[in-house]
């Protein structure tokens, strides 16, 4: 049963509603678009040796939320280009997975086997991605607003002890 768009993205504007105080807090930019049910948030690293922050773009796509869960993705910065390494972050944990690449969450539609050929889990079940224990972990039940989701995203990119660059 596919969840309407209407809901879709009145669900989108209740989250990112949700959201201001903790883009505010991170300087994020947000720029939802409630007719392609798509949001982007521009966000930033933790600053280098060099003293310059790596700025990154992500994209969640809402389409059948939260029937299904967002379809995640990075967009590279300088060439517009979508899903390839460069527009990745590298980390000490496979969160940010090179298959794909994608997030390697439940909470990415990409993660799926089932739905992408690229997506590393296909013991994953996409009805039950709110509260998956996916790989053990009981604490994906904890990322399954938007706010959450992204705020994730920038905690592995602000820790200069989990961030390490680019992937490409």
């Amino acid at each position: 049963m596919a969840v309407s768009r209407a809901v879709s993205a009145e669900i989108m504007r209740e989250e990112l509603e949700l959201m201001k105080d903790l883009a505010k807090t991170y300087g994020w930019e947000v720029t939802p678009d409630y007719e392609v049910l798509a949001v982007t948030v521009v966000m930033h690293s933790h600053k280098k040796e060099d003293g310059t922050r790596d700025k990154y773009i992500v994209e969640a796509q809402c389409e059948n939320y939260k029937e299904h869960p967002p379809l995640f993705e990075f967009i590279d910065p300088i060439t517009g280009a979508r899903g390839v390494p460069s527009a990745y972050p590298k980390g000490k944990d496979s969160l940010f997975h090179s298959s794909g690449p994608c997030i390697c969450a439940p909470f990415n539609r990409k993660a799926y086997k089932t739905l992408f050929e690229t997506g590393p889990h296909a013991e994953w079940e996409l009805g039950s991605w709110m509260t998956s224990t996916a790989n053990n972990f009981n604490f994906w039940s904890n990322y399954t607003m938007l706010g959450d989701m992204f705020g994730l995203i920038q905690l592995r990119i602000i820790r200069p002890d989990h961030y390490q660059g680019r992937m490409g």
